[in-house]
């Protein structure tokens, strides 16, 4: 007699109790959309998952598991009556889904609770098997290695993941003067009800940090969870063509908990989304030459961020570090015209041609950057770079701009990258080669196209001066050499240098 299977969903431990007291007749069901609206969020990695915010599920994705449309729709509003679950309902139709979030007082330490509704079970098998049939363009040799060995060591990363919500609301709390020990923190995470005063203290003093950091706990853990459970997918974004797994989408703290019989290593390239601009702008007339070629200098030297923040502080008396600068670079790529004003006036000191070329391709929609230079990354990377390795023998993982592969490997991986984009593009970017142990990844992928990060504006912008009037003075060529000569050759007593 075949043994029937039974699957898990992750439910919080707050809120599984709470449902304990309750007499429903399809608690099974409740188990599954609790547990749909952070699965949703494992398949993407962006800005808005490190916020407490509403997840968008279409009704479609509900029904996949749920299809009774009466029953599910009395689930939900059960769920959203009792406060178990927060629903927006704002949508529209065919293009913007209703978003739910789990309620905060429930956001904790979730537990597996096992489904023995025959039906749920049967239609989650069967989005398994859907997934691992799913035929990837161009990638089918990658993707059976995957499904076949990507595999993690779950109880490392749920403590990696436990340390870093701890180590969060601990410096939290050291910044609000509201000291708590260890175990009232693990409390606060496990929603304990001897945490209840203090996570409501929290909820009063910095209410979205808490939130936040909660939510992020729960995410990453169920991300571990779907790994573990052989929950995988791969599939190529409709979009830009970049590659979507459960790889791409794990936090870069995680990474080291990947398993592998030979020590990982992470081949990536410096500066990557400067460098396939570079790659558009190369074929624009309305680019001034001696401005790209400085641009080319910056980017093929890894060094770009670096000169920005350099010359930044320097004009605005900040402390601001390399990954401030990346980020205020990606918002002016990815951002709207009329955001970061502030911004983009001091990358046009530099760049004004390159910034005037951003704001044009912008115009109609800030996507079209964005899905310019990734679709650009994912035809070198993919289409280009890994059947190239295939023929070699080498099934690396691909991480939008980097290749995680065994150390053995990575010369080899090296040499093809060097190769190809120097066909592709005539130039080859800084490559860099890290440990997947040891490395902190730059992280230029989690800066995904979605409606919601658009939509971001000027809320973290410090600089103390107005937009649209300010004109920064612009910087003769030579004093740009400079502050790029003072990284690539630095002199001690040079005002620029370390």
């Amino acid at each position: 007699m075949n043994k029937k299977l039974q699957f898990n969903r992750y439910v919080p431990i707050a809120l599984k109790k709470a449902l304990d007291k309750l007499d429903y007749s399809r608690k099974d069901n409740l188990y599954t959309i609790i547990d749909l609206i952070y699965r949703k969020e494992i398949y993407f990695k962006n800005e808005l998952q490190k916020v407490y915010g509403y997840t968008e599920i279409s009704k479609q994705q509900f029904k996949e598991l749920l299809p009774t449309s009466d029953n599910l729709n009395d689930d939900i509003n059960f769920l959203v009556d009792s406060g178990f679950i927060r629903r927006n309902d704002y949508y529209t139709m065919g293009v913007k889904p209703k978003g739910y979030k789990i309620s905060s007082e429930f956001m904790g330490k979730s537990l597996p609770v096992k489904i023995t509704n025959d039906n749920i079970n049967k239609r989650i098998a069967k989005q398994i098997i859907r997934n691992k049939r799913l035929k990837v363009k161009r990638l089918e040799f990658v993707k059976s290695e995957y499904f076949k060995n990507f595999k993690i060591d779950v109880e490392g990363a749920n403590k990696a993941i436990l340390d870093m919500a701890h180590s969060e609301i601990n410096e939290l709390c050291n910044r609000l003067k509201f000291p708590l020990s260890s175990d009232q923190i693990h409390a606060i995470i496990n929603c304990d009800e001897s945490s209840v005063a203090n996570r409501f203290e929290l909820l009063i003093r910095a209410g979205k940090e808490i939130k936040n950091i909660l939510h992020r706990y729960m995410v990453s853990s169920m991300r571990i969870t779907a790994i573990g459970d052989g929950f995988l997918f791969f599939k190529r974004n409709k979009t830009n063509g970049r590659l979507d797994s459960n790889l791409t989408s794990l936090p870069s703290y995680l990474r080291p908990y990947i398993q592998s019989d030979e020590p990982l290593f992470n081949p990536d390239i410096k500066n990557s989304q400067p460098f396939f601009l570079y790659t558009l702008l190369k074929f624009q007339k309305s680019i001034n030459q001696e401005e790209l070629e400085l641009y080319k200098k910056m980017v093929l030297s890894g060094q770009l961020y670096d000169a920005l923040v350099l010359d930044f502080n320097k004009k605005y008396q900040k402390i601001w570090i390399r990954d401030q600068m990346k980020n205020m670079v990606f918002k002016i790529f990815y951002s709207k015209t009329s955001s970061y004003l502030k911004y983009k006036n001091f990358f046009a000191s530099w760049f004004p041609t390159i910034m005037e070329f951003i704001n044009n391709t912008n115009a109609n929609s800030n996507k079209i950057l964005a899905v310019k230079m990734q679709t650009l990354e994912s035809h070198a990377v993919l289409d280009v770079i890994m059947p190239e390795l295939e023929k070699l023998g080498i099934i690396p993982y691909t991480i939008h701009d980097s290749f995680m592969c065994k150390q053995s490997q990575v010369d080899t991986i090296v040499s093809v990258i060097t190769q190809k984009m120097e066909e592709l593009f005539g130039v080859c970017p800084t490559l860099k080669v890290e440990e997947v142990n040891t490395q902190v990844q730059e992280d230029e992928e989690v800066w995904e196209m979605t409606d919601d990060y658009f939509d971001y504006e000027d809320e973290d912008e410090d600089l103390q001066i107005e937009p649209i009037q300010i004109k920064i003075p612009q910087m003769s060529m030579a004093e740009k050499q400079k502050i790029l000569d003072a990284l690539l050759r630095p002199n001690l007593d040079d005002e620029y240098g370390f």
